[in-house]
């Protein structure tokens, strides 16, 4: 494995831990797109947990079409506490992707 994905790897676990309800989630804590998506799709207590997965999954790679299923912002929003739409609203003012 390359340095670069390495780093990318790192960027993205960094990123899905400024969300509360992920930072025990398989594959966050050293990223594997995959591990987070089988939990989100079988294991995610709460809805919150699962829309919030699909968000840090579609910066990921918006085109793969995931177990989890597809983001949708209002929903997001809608279910999203305080700390959760903070860790949203850092990344919308400097978005990136991978």
């Amino acid at each position: 494995m390359t340095g670069e994905r390495l780093d990318l790897e790192a960027k993205m676990a960094a990123f899905a831990k400024t969300f509360p309800s992920l930072r025990p989630a398989p594959g966050v804590a050293v990223w594997h797109a995959m591990a987070l998506d089988r939990w989100a799709a079988k294991a995610a207590v709460s809805h919150g947990e699962l829309v919030t997965a699909r968000f840090v999954l579609a910066v990921w790679d918006a085109g793969t079409e995931w177990q989890c299923g597809r983001f949708d912002l209002m929903d997001a929003l809608r279910v999203w506490d305080p700390g959760h739409r903070r860790a949203f609203l850092s990344w919308v003012v400097d978005p990136w992707w991978p």
